[in-house]
């Protein structure tokens, strides 16, 4: 009579234990559908949601460098505590490397938080910040070699820090790590409009403008106001 019942108990307690799991286990997609919105609240929501997680499981890396995206993303869409901001976030970033370190994610948002960091800081701070970065993304697609936004990021260094000897600045690299990225994803806008920005800078501008001529021409550009704009002024950059 007792196996009998232990068994139904048995059975009670794993779906008791299974319910339990998944009700604590982050859902990932909800949060980055809210992050990628760019609304400051639908951000702040998935920030207080992953926070909130992470007081009952704080070695939970997924959910680290998720929360670390997040501040990346409510950083950039405020006016003020920016630096606060991008701090906090990178803070998650290195908690979320402690606890993951063999996922390319949270290497990607701790080189991406550093460069927020060092822009909002001025520019020798911006100096300071290159080589983490730089390492950091390196580490990103040592761990995935399909990892297209770290070559993407990667091309914006190259092209944005200064040259030898002062830093690691270099045409070739800007231009190598863009081709890359487009390569690995070619309908992304992003990479496309990096690739024309790092052709432009390799002295080949009217590759850059047929690019920016596709790029203005598609329709997927009007999903994306801010990147749109960005479009446009590199535009009339290139054709002055």
């Amino acid at each position: 009579m007792l196996k009998r019942i232990s068994c139904p108990l048995v059975i009670v307690f794993t779906l008791l234990l299974t319910f339990a799991l998944q009700a604590s286990a982050l859902d990932r997609q909800s949060m980055e559908d809210l992050i990628h919105s760019k609304e400051v609240k639908q951000i702040e929501e998935a920030i207080e949601r992953l926070e909130s997680h992470l007081e009952s499981q704080p070695n939970d890396g997924e959910a680290l460098w998720v929360v670390a995206k997040a501040y990346l993303y409510l950083g950039d869409r405020l006016e003020t505590n920016q630096l606060e901001i991008f701090e906090k976030g990178k803070s998650y970033a290195d908690a979320a490397v402690e606890h993951l370190p063999t996922s390319p994610h949270p290497y990607f948002w701790q080189a991406s938080l550093a460069g927020r960091i060092g822009q909002t800081r001025g520019i020798l701070s911006s100096l300071f910040m290159v080589r983490p970065m730089k390492d950091a993304l390196e580490q990103a697609i040592e761990l995935d070699a399909g990892y297209a936004d770290a070559y993407w990021v990667l091309s914006q260094l190259y092209h944005q820090a200064p040259g030898f000897p002062v830093s690691i600045g270099s045409k070739k690299l800007a231009l190598q790590h863009a081709e890359t990225s487009v390569t690995l994803d070619p309908t992304n806008l992003e990479y496309l409009l990096q690739l024309a920005v790092a052709l432009e800078y390799n002295g080949r501008k009217e590759e850059a403008i047929a690019i920016l001529d596709d790029l203005l021409a598609n329709p997927a550009l009007e999903k994306h106001p801010e990147l749109k704009l960005d479009v446009e002024q590199h535009y009339l950059d290139f054709t002055k």
